[in-house]
């Protein structure tokens, strides 16, 4: 209700109601699935990309062509894989050196040592795992498992399965304009702040707290929004998406914007 009220209040269009989440309080939500947070020691680190602002009144939409379906992460905090994986796939597809693959998850989740599989990471390091390890498998020969277990799981990676590889990764200078600039080529990973998500059913989010703690895939935008593709299942949001409004870089949407390079 308090959230309905502060998102009429603020012009917006988006309704809270009853999700699959609301058996959890807010902490629980948060410490299970809002589990990524950027040490300040990455973001110094990180060679940032400007990019040329993107003609006025222009728009993107990624979907289906480029992008899987929707996938779920379950009960496991890997959203910082899921939103690896599926740029991956689609900057892939886009390089025009592979098919639009699903690819593992799970791999991620359990192989990358430098994050904490189930309980939290960060995507910068799971596109530098997919580089030293060589390659990523299909979803088909490394199946995603931890959703349903809650295990981070261990390393079962077979490099002579693998689909995909990668020769790196692009970090975007933070900025609205930037991250539109960037969607005109593909759709990044974002790592946003999503206390919202919790609640949200539909609509424009117009209102959003500012701690980054989450990641998804960026897949459009048009004038008014920017769309994004969550890993909560199709039955979260609107059919798995959410729609966030642009001008005010809310949630923090365009200041933790990477993509993997080919």
């Amino acid at each position: 209700d308090e959230r309905n009220v502060a998102e009429k209040k603020a012009g917006g269009s988006a309704i809270h109601g009853i999700t699959k989440f609301s058996d959890l309080s807010q902490e629980e939500f948060a410490g299970r699935y809002l589990t990524t947070v950027i040490p300040e020691g990455l973001k110094d680190s990180m060679r940032k990309v400007s990019l040329k602002p993107p003609k006025s009144g222009a728009t993107a939409d990624w979907t289906g062509t480029y992008t899987t379906p929707v996938k779920d992460q379950g009960y496991c905090g890997s959203c910082w894989a899921f939103s690896a994986t599926e740029a991956i796939e689609s900057y892939a597809k886009l390089s025009g050196k592979y098919d639009l693959y699903e690819l593992s998850p799970q791999q991620i989740t359990s192989c990358d040592k430098t994050s904490y599989g189930c309980q939290g990471g960060w995507a910068e390091h799971a596109f530098n795992y997919v580089v030293q390890a060589g390659g990523i498998q299909a979803e088909s020969t490394y199946p995603y498992v931890s959703g349903t277990t809650g295990q981070t799981g261990s390393c079962k990676a077979d490099s002579s399965k693998f689909v995909a590889k990668i020769r790196g990764y692009t970090a975007v200078a933070a900025g609205e304009s930037n991250l539109a600039t960037a969607l005109n080529a593909g759709p990044p990973t974002v790592c946003l702040a999503a206390t919202a998500f919790q609640t949200y059913t539909g609509g424009i989010l117009s209102t959003c707290d500012t701690q980054v703690d989450h990641c998804v895939q960026a897949i459009g935008y048009t004038a008014d929004y920017w769309i994004v593709r969550n890993s909560w299942g199709t039955g979260w949001g609107e059919s798995g998406y959410i729609r966030i409004a642009r001008g005010r870089d809310l949630c923090k949407i365009s200041d933790d914007v990477t993509y993997p390079t080919f």
